[in-house]
């Protein structure tokens, strides 16, 4: 593992290959791959010593929900306050649409990389380091992007992101699924809600601060600090044990389930589509009501709005998946984001965009959240695998759409560009009856409220 790293980022000094930064983003740079060097060695120093699949410290389970709930709002928080940011970052790094598609292409590309292959790296290091690892790449992501300066220094943070990323995800959502079996209950759908609040509050202070002045560089440190506070806490706070069953680690465990489980990749390719929608809105709303003509506090809003409903669609879709079970659920919200598809779609009024993005953030609330649960149920013993096996497909679509969206939007229109809404919502329908037809009746699962 440091081989790989070590010839691939860690001694690939930015002087060297960055020569025209200035002296204090040169400093940032050499701080942040040093930064990345130091918690590499401590890593494999941990396992030398023995380090550990599964988590014997004694672990308090409110706690432990406290720690997820509030890495999924530093998750809001970034992505959230990056979604507002956007409109203005563009301009001062001098990037069209297109290029910034494309660079974004590179967080997702490493994300799905990690996600896919780092099951092995989790098994040796533990859940809690790599935890550890990815919160600290995310809050170097945001420190970074304050310095960029060129298109190329936001390829660079846009890898910072991905490994932040994909390596919080991995071990977020494999360590609530730990949670939710130690203590027979379910909470993804809640726990992934915190994701809203976080990016709720994030884009609406966004929006404001920016109206009163402040410059984005001054928002993403304060994002630092956050991020700080976070992976200043995760050192001292257990989780619950891991139990693995044999053959559902390695390098190509996630791999595996994907190719030889139908009911894993179908419901990898519902996670696929609602993140495709989630990312339509993610990267392109703001800059699509800033070309209605919104302020920068109303894109904001916006923006709050979609989150907003999507809180309270992950809030309430416990109920829903108890009363009407998983397929249905995941019905609900294809058919909730094809109606938003159409508003959006035909629609030049303001304040028509402004409700239809509240209606995609309904839409995309439940499926990925759904689908973690559904599969940790189906598919038991293997969390770190599966975690990795549907998050993975839910990169890939950030893999797929940011580009996309950016090359139609410059040949036409971005708002000829989000017709894809509308193409989302019908194949998420489709994989829903996909999904009805090879899971046995008796074996849907249920969430308990």
């Amino acid at each position: 593992m440091g081989t790989v790293w070590e010839h691939t980022i860690i001694y690939a000094h930015p002087a060297k290959y960055l020569p025209q930064y200035t002296t204090k983003t040169l400093l940032h740079a050499t701080t942040t791959s040093q930064t990345f060097h130091w918690y590499t060695k401590y890593i494999n120093r941990n396992y030398a010593k023995g380090g550990h699949v599964q988590q014997v410290k004694p672990w308090n389970h409110r706690t432990v929900y406290a720690l997820i709930y509030a890495i999924f709002v530093f998750f809001g928080v970034s992505i959230g306050a990056n979604g507002v940011l956007w409109a203005e970052i563009l301009p001062a790094l001098h990037m069209g649409e297109a290029m910034f598609g494309s660079l974004t292409l590179i967080s997702p590309f490493i994300s799905v990389f990690i996600l896919l292959f780092a099951g092995q790296f989790v098994e040796r290091v533990g859940k809690h380091h790599s935890m550890t690892f990815g919160l600290v790449m995310l809050a170097g992501a945001s420190l970074s992007l304050s310095f960029a300066r060129t298109p190329m220094h936001f390829g660079f943070v846009s890898a910072l992101y991905g490994i932040g990323y994909g390596a919080v995800e991995l071990s977020v959502n494999s360590v609530t699924m730990d949670w939710e079996r130690e203590r027979n209950t379910t909470v993804m759908n809640k726990v992934h809600a915190a994701f809203c609040i976080g990016a709720v509050f994030s884009s609406l202070i966004t929006g404001q601060l920016l109206g009163m002045g402040f410059t984005y560089q001054t928002i993403l440190h304060i994002i630092v600090v956050i991020g700080a506070i976070i992976v200043l806490i995760n050192q001292f706070v257990p989780y619950p044990p891991s139990h693995i069953e044999e053959g559902a680690a390695g390098a190509g465990a996630a791999i595996r389930l994907l190719i030889h489980n139908p009911i894993v990749l179908t419901l990898s390719m519902i996670g696929f589509f609602a993140a495709f929608g989630e990312g339509l809105a993610i990267n392109w709303s703001v800059l699509h009501l800033r070309d209605l003509g919104a302020t920068a506090f109303i894109g904001g809003a916006g923006f709050a709005i979609f989150n907003t409903v999507m809180f309270i669609g992950r809030m309430t879709n416990n109920a829903v998946v108890t009363r009407f079970g998983v397929v249905q659920s995941v019905v609900f919200s294809a058919i909730a984001i094809t109606v938003a598809g159409v508003a959006i779609a035909f629609t030049s009024n303001l304040w028509l965009a402004v409700i239809a993005l509240g209606i995609l953030g309904f839409g995309v609330a439940g499926p990925i959240p759904t689908t973690l649960t559904a599969g940790a149920q189906l598919v038991p013993g293997q969390n770190s695998a599966l975690s990795g096996a549907l998050m993975s497909m839910c990169y890939v679509s950030f893999i797929v759409g940011p580009p996309l969206i950016g090359i139609v939007a410059e040949k036409t229109s971005l708002q000829q560009a989000l017709y894809a809404t509308i193409v989302v919502g019908i194949c998420l329908f489709l994989f829903a009856r996909r999904l009805a037809t090879i899971t046995p009746k008796h074996a849907t699962p249920t969430t308990n409220t």
